[in-house]
């Protein structure tokens, strides 16, 4: 069993305006946590696809697109605000008015910053100070930092948008399924789709490019422009985009069917019309 297109848009209009209505510490809590998921999600991508023969090539990257849907499964299943699915709901909320854009702009802001806290404290004391990240794998940490900041600002808008939507497809299908393994399935496959295209996620690079840096790979400057230009590409295409269109599909261009009048109504108005 599942929600229907429709009653979809519905239940992320009720988890977006619960979301915008919690408190600071509620918030800040959830949003390092889902940092803190993605980033080790991170963590294992780059062990797996690291402890890898390079002549595999794509093999190795299909494999490291395999095992970072975890992180999002985990966060969607336990309880985490990620600021890219947070584009969805909180988003189609203040669609239909059921928050402020003061509302919307808090959230956006709070769950960005703390993602970052969570994603880098990853990165620093679970992959760089543990030496998880170290030895054999500087190599490929490098690489997959500088692959995220290889792009042309435009390049990495574009691919922010295209990773969004399948991000938020991800979140989505998760509120969809009723059923344990159904909200896995849901969230694991338009994720590994993501990775194994490329595409620009900026919760992922908060950890990937962190890492990077601490491995002597990246530049802050790199970073924080990296971070921004994506995090926009990421809000067009999970809040905008996804969000804009269901929203327009099943709320503005289907409206509620108007209410049957019974026999005593219509006499009712009949005589009222005739005095």
């Amino acid at each position: 069993m599942s929600l229907s297109p429709k009653e979809l848009v519905d239940e992320a209009i009720k988890r977006g305006t619960a979301k915008a209505n919690y408190g600071f510490l509620t918030t800040a809590v959830l949003s390092i946590m889902a940092g803190v998921f993605i980033g080790v999600a991170g963590v294992a991508m780059i062990r797996t696809m690291g402890s890898m023969p390079a002549e595999w090539d794509t093999f190795v990257n299909l494999m490291g697109a395999l095992m970072f849907p975890f992180g999002l499964i985990c966060l969607l299943l336990v309880g985490g605000e990620l600021v890219t699915g947070n584009m969805l709901s909180v988003s189609m909320a203040l669609y239909a008015k059921a928050i402020t854009l003061k509302q919307w702009v808090r959230n956006m802001f709070l769950v960005t910053v703390f993602n970052l806290v969570g994603a880098v404290a990853v990165a620093f004391f679970f992959g760089y100070l543990s030496n998880t990240l170290q030895g054999p794998f500087v190599e490929r940490t490098i690489a997959v930092a500088q692959g995220r900041i290889a792009d042309a600002p435009l390049q990495a808008f574009l691919s922010g948008i295209a990773c969004n939507i399948l991000v938020c497809t991800g979140v989505y299908m998760n509120m969809a399924a009723k059923d344990f393994i159904g909200k896995i399935m849901g969230t694991f496959l338009p994720i590994a789709g993501f990775v194994i295209a490329g595409y620009q996620h900026v919760v992922a690079n908060m950890f990937l490019i962190a890492a990077g840096i601490f491995a002597g790979g990246a530049t802050m400057n790199q970073y924080i422009v990296n971070l921004v230009v994506v995090w926009l590409g990421n809000l067009v295409g999970g809040g905008v985009i996804l969000a804009g269109m269901y929203f327009l599909a099943f709320k503005v261009g289907m409206k509620e069917p108007a209410k049957e009048l019974d026999n005593d109504e219509s006499s009712s108005i009949i005589s009222e019309r005739l005095k």
